[in-house]
């Protein structure tokens, strides 16, 4: 115990010394994070996942959790409808091109039947928020990009969830609804954003007597994972309420209740700097155990499927690069465009939903179970490293070239671009 204790303690040190090498080098914190737990984990066997027990799965999902409320406070709804208008073309390029290529990979690769593919594809179609928004926060990137990557994540997150329980449920005797399909996705959207901002406008009406209770500032959260709660209770998405709710509390969008007649969303509370502040720290506690977590959960047994799985996250990567060199927005300043095509990295849904094809009796659902926990490390390790290229300028030219007539050549309106030589 006393060695375990230890190690948490110098690896939180570790973590803060990554975000300084992070700043002078361009070396994705969450990328060397990844790393020291497949040191001290599948590496020298210091701590396996079995340690942590439930625990570890539950942490996982609280740090997506609080991850996409700080997430839904960097929104700026000047922002949100630039981003929209950016975000939807590539999503649904990188989303669809995704399923089709792992899909396709499933049926002429791993030999898998028609439905455990598609149901491969879906889990992979997803681009983590955990990953993407601590990079493009750190990586200074423009507003309504990283309002765009913010959007795209967390659509991404709840579509792949949705059609992997569909597919699922479809291979224990059922049949793929299309229009149950695009409803359940409609709707889980809808009510979990409306389920986010009326928490909002609840939290702030009662955080100014909240305050006058001693050591309160965590009860912000504690209200955050009732909001996630209560979604995912009644069958809509967490993630998508928990982003909406931060999205309400930062920008206090309920002035259209008071042309509707409605006037409880009057003097409402707003949140402190001090409040903000110890939110980042939350927020920093948690990543940092998210990717030891995930480190430490890394099996590298099969080289054979190790193979496959970086043949896998390579084509993903392409996929990626497609759809934003073809459906990306033309007005991007083309460092911000450089770096979102590099970013293509799996995380927290695709690990829990690689598990669901083995329990529902899907063929060949073991190996997508291992083939999806190997593309979610190589995917984290992919995108961190592109991004340390690009920063470093060791793939400028290459994507220089790539957007050359992608629009790119000046920064977007109000948008600073930051060249590198």
């Amino acid at each position: 115990m006393a060695i375990a204790i230890l190690l948490i303690g110098l690896l939180f040190f570790i973590a803060h010394g990554f975000t300084l090498i992070f700043d002078r080098i361009s070396v994705p914190d969450v990328l060397l994070l990844t790393l020291v737990g497949v040191a001290v984990g599948p590496v020298l066997h210091l701590i396996r996942p079995e340690d942590f027990g439930d625990l570890g799965r539950v942490m996982a999902t609280v740090a997506l959790v609080v991850i996409l409320f700080e997430g839904g406070m960097a929104l700026k709804l000047t922002s949100l409808r630039r981003a929209f208008s950016r975000v939807a073309p590539v999503f649904i390029g990188t989303f669809a091109g995704t399923i089709l290529f792992v899909t396709l990979l499933g049926l002429f690769v791993l030999g898998l039947p028609l439905l455990s593919a598609v149901a491969f594809g879906a889990i992979l179609g997803s681009i983590t928020p955990i990953v993407v928004l601590p990079l493009a926060r750190s990586l200074k990137l423009a507003d309504s990009v990283q309002s765009a990557l913010i959007i795209e994540s967390s659509l991404t997150d709840v579509f792949s969830i949705i059609m992997v329980f569909e597919l699922t449920q479809a291979a224990t005797g059922g049949a793929v609804d299309v229009g149950h399909l695009i409803g359940k996705l409609l709707s889980a959207l809808l009510f979990a954003a409306v389920i986010g901002f009326v928490g909002s406008i609840l939290w702030l009406k009662v955080l100014q007597f909240v305050r006058r209770i001693p050591n309160s500032i965590i009860l912000s959260i504690a209200f955050l994972f009732v909001v996630y709660g209560v979604a995912e209770f009644l069958g809509y998405s967490g993630a998508i309420a928990a982003l909406a709710f931060g999205l309400g509390i930062a920008n206090r969008p309920f002035g259209f209740l008071g042309r509707l007649g409605l006037h409880f969303h009057e003097n409402l509370a707003s949140l402190t700097e001090t409040e903000k502040g110890f939110f980042s720290e939350i927020v920093f506690i948690l990543k940092t155990f998210f990717f030891l977590y995930l480190g430490i959960s890394i099996r590298f047994a099969d080289l054979n499927l190790l193979g496959i799985a970086a043949g896998i996250t390579v084509g993903i990567h392409l996929v990626r690069l497609a759809a934003c060199r073809l459906l990306g927005d033309r007005s991007m300043a083309r460092r911000d465009a450089s770096i979102v095509a590099s970013l293509a990295p799996k995380g927290l849904a695709s690990a829990a939903m690689a598990g669901l094809p083995l329990a529902t009796g899907m063929v060949g659902g073991h190996r997508i179970q291992e083939l999806t926990f190997l593309v979610v490390f190589l995917s984290i390790a992919l995108s961190a490293l592109l991004v340390f290229l690009l920063e470093r300028g060791g793939l400028h030219r290459g994507y220089h070239a790539i957007f050359r007539r992608f629009g790119t050549e000046k920064a977007a309106e109000g948008e600073q671009l930051t060249e590198h030589p």
